[in-house]
């Protein structure tokens, strides 16, 4: 599973909301206008009317009620992706003040004829060990993707 980044996550929730709930208003909304009959859809279908419009109706309800949903997780997201924020910016405040790519390299390699592959896998490793002993307890796929970024910027 690769990182996706919470305020990406916020995002998509809030796109969804506002999608699943303006389908299911509007839906919802001419439902009831079908069904009491001022759009004359069904004027001589008797029952099926009834079927479809309570279908159709409950249909638009569920969306209504997984916007509502979507909405409250676009909040919580939205607290969790200004945490994760900051935690990016303390973290690359201090790779830029105690990392470099000497230090990096420091000891790494012992010839010069090493492909750049391998240089990429044993200096992210290091970045890893490194970032690991000054910041605990973070996620893989979030560590892999701060590397992965910042490697970049080093290299």
């Amino acid at each position: 599973m690769s990182y996706q980044d919470s305020a990406q996550k916020a995002e998509e929730n809030r796109t969804s909301a506002y999608t699943l709930l303006i389908v299911g208003i509007i839906g919802l909304a001419a439902d009831i206008l079908v069904f009491a009959g001022v759009i004359p859809i069904y004027q001589n279908a008797g029952i099926t009317r009834y079927l479809v419009c309570g279908v159709m109706g409950a249909l638009f309800v569920l969306f209504i009620i997984f916007g509502i949903v979507s909405m409250k997780s676009f909040k919580i997201l939205s607290v969790k992706a200004e945490s994760e924020s900051n935690l990016v910016r303390e973290m690359t405040k201090w790779c830029e003040e105690n990392l470099s790519a000497k230090l990096i390299d420091e000891g790494l390699f012992e010839t010069d004829d090493i492909a750049e592959e391998q240089k990429y896998f044993k200096r992210t490793d290091k970045m890893r060990n490194i970032i690991q002993d000054k910041f605990m307890n973070l996620g893989e796929d979030f560590l892999d993707h701060f590397i992965d970024d910042y490697y970049q910027n080093l290299f």
